[in-house]
């Protein structure tokens, strides 16, 4: 009798040894998880911040006017940094210059976006853009100027902003 209430109560150490291993591996393993759905939700976040920067940053380069050009210029500015935003800082004399003398007016609206690359620091998103131009040239009638972009994008304290604008084909 002795004999079998020991095996009982090795069975029963046995069952609660694989039962706690088991409470072990099934808390590492949820906690792993918690842990990739945490990196994923950054990584989504970081993947909108960027497609919402880098839309906003076109935008602003496809819709500048003779008439408002100092407030685009400082559209564009406000969305980069680098020298990019130098370009739109320090140039703005002689850019608005440029435009009234030309009479220079372009539009447009984002058509699409999408994100190539997102770290934690980097971006580049591509944007097509579908606008007109209209200037001295076009004897002031809007001309189709559809644009394929490639913005290089940084974080800057908690805000993405535009590094590089490229016009690609």
């Amino acid at each position: 009798m002795r004999e079998a209430r020991e095996g009982l109560s090795l069975a029963l150490w046995v069952l609660v040894g694989v039962l706690a291993v088991a409470c072990a591996v099934g808390g590492i393993q949820v906690a792993q998880a918690h842990d990739t759905r945490a990196r994923e939700s950054a990584q989504h976040a970081r993947y909108d911040a960027t497609l919402d920067a880098a839309t906003a940053e076109a935008t602003a380069f496809v819709n500048v006017s003779h008439e408002t050009a100092e407030d685009d210029l400082a559209r564009i500015a406000a969305g980069a940094t680098g020298p990019l935003k130098d370009r739109y800082t320090e140039d703005v004399r002689r850019i608005v210059r440029s435009l009234r003398r030309d009479q220079t007016a372009t539009a447009g609206e984002v058509v699409w976006a999408g994100v190539v690359r997102v770290d934690d620091a980097n971006a580049t998103v591509l944007v097509a853009t579908d606008g007109t131009r209209e200037d001295r040239r076009t004897q002031d009638e809007p001309e189709d100027r559809d644009l394929r972009l490639r913005l290089r994008l940084v974080e800057v304290d908690g805000a993405w902003l535009t590094s590089e604008i490229q016009v690609v084909d």
